[in-house]
């Protein structure tokens, strides 16, 4: 059974595009608290956050252009990308945050999954996928 969901308002997409990258910033610039789980099946708990955080932004990014275009999600991922770079350089300057380069991955990881994500829902949500190309050129 395929269906489809109607888009919302290209004004509302792109806010809540912007919201995600507002929500992970005063995330990443807050001071944490005590009562945050430190693991989660042997994992850092703060690993599935970013993966989390990070695949959500370039999902809403995704929507807000309303494409799964191969082109569009590359540049969705690598902007998400570059926005957790910025994340983690801005952390070193906090002195109760730290930077570290492993937290940049695990963003552009998450951005990619993402990307990935968006490009398999994205029918069911109004939005095209190019399926027509064989590659990018």
């Amino acid at each position: 059974m395929q269906y489809s969901l109607p888009p919302a308002p290209r004004s509302l997409r792109y806010a809540g595009a912007v919201a995600c990258a507002l929500v992970i910033l005063y995330a990443s610039v807050i001071e944490p608290g005590d009562d945050v789980p430190r693991t989660l099946f042997g994992i850092g708990f703060t690993v599935y956050l970013h993966v989390i955080a990070y695949a959500g932004f370039t999902g809403a990014m995704g929507y807000a252009a309303l494409s799964a275009d191969r082109r569009t999600l590359l540049f969705a991922a690598g902007l998400a990308t570059l926005y957790g770079a910025g994340i983690e350089l801005l952390q070193g300057t906090i002195p109760y945050r730290t930077m570290a380069v492993s937290d940049a991955f695990i963003n552009a990881g998450g951005a990619v999954l993402g990307a990935f994500v968006w490009w398999l829902v994205a029918p069911r949500f109004g939005a095209e996928r190019d399926d027509s190309r064989t590659e990018l050129s």
